[in-house]
């Protein structure tokens, strides 16, 4: 079973209370042991329903990604063993689990490097526990709007994830796969900033060394067909491009 396919997230997250939620499934990675206890604390009394696992050190919690699936992981980034960007690289290249980083290391060339690796937030030590579970509820409600099979209103757009339909001011319109794989990178990273790097990466492969400028030729006619909303995709100099109405 594949993460967001059955089970786990896609049958959880119904309820507004999240106390009141269904069984869901969390991975701590965190070396230092008090800083893990106190998360695991605040985890388990905002979300009632729920198996929190705890590792401390990089090896554990590759062994532990690749036993399990988990609706959410909050992952260090200085970790024995293995590194958390090493971690989350793992994690990425065969589910779409959701991962928060964690970590000290709060500069601008490691928090890009950690979006580009796809984690969905970055949360700079020293931090609230408070804040991390606000963040964990919001990254969520994210992907629960990603796999509901109910439309979503964004700005000018009207579109289903589901069934990958798209309007535009009630128009429909009709994306080629390559335009909606990166579509659906857009939907998921709302107002950061994604390098070409990493949309050549997720849409086309960590294989492929063809011409950067297939990117833009599909970035174009993904911008043609969105009309009056093409300017919610952004072009960053010298850098890449964000997605914001």
């Amino acid at each position: 079973m594949k993460l967001f396919k059955k089970g786990l997230i896609c049958d959880i997250l119904i309820s507004v209370n999240w106390k009141e939620a269904m069984f869901m499934k969390f991975l701590i990675v965190e070396d230092e042991r008090h800083l893990n206890d106190i998360l695991f604390d605040y985890i388990s009394d905002a979300f009632l329903h729920s198996q929190i696992d705890q590792v401390f050190s990089g090896d554990k919690a590759i062994d532990k990604i690749q036993e399990n699936e988990y609706d959410l992981v909050l992952l260090d980034v200085m970790l024995p063993k293995v590194s958390g960007f090493e971690i989350c690289k793992e994690i990425k290249s065969t589910s779409n689990t959701p991962v928060i980083m964690l970590s000290a290391l709060s500069d601008e060339e490691n928090q890009i490097k950690g979006y580009d690796l796809g984690i969905d937030e970055f949360v700079k030590k020293p931090y609230s526990p408070k804040i991390v579970i606000k963040k964990m509820k919001a990254v969520l409600s994210r992907y629960k709007k990603l796999l509901s099979d109910e439309d979503v209103e964004y700005g000018l757009l009207t579109y289903n994830m589901s069934t990958h339909r798209i309007h535009i001011e009630d128009e429909e319109i009709v994306l080629n796969k390559k335009e909606w794989d990166l579509f659906e990178i857009f939907i998921q990273n709302i107002g950061h900033i994604i390098e070409r790097e990493t949309l050549l990466n997720k849409v086309w492969g960590y294989d492929y060394f063809g011409d950067e400028r297939t990117l833009d030729t599909h970035i174009k006619r993904l911008r043609q067909k969105l009309k009056s909303a093409s300017p919610y995709i952004k072009t960053i100099y010298k850098t890449g491009y964000m997605f914001e109405k």
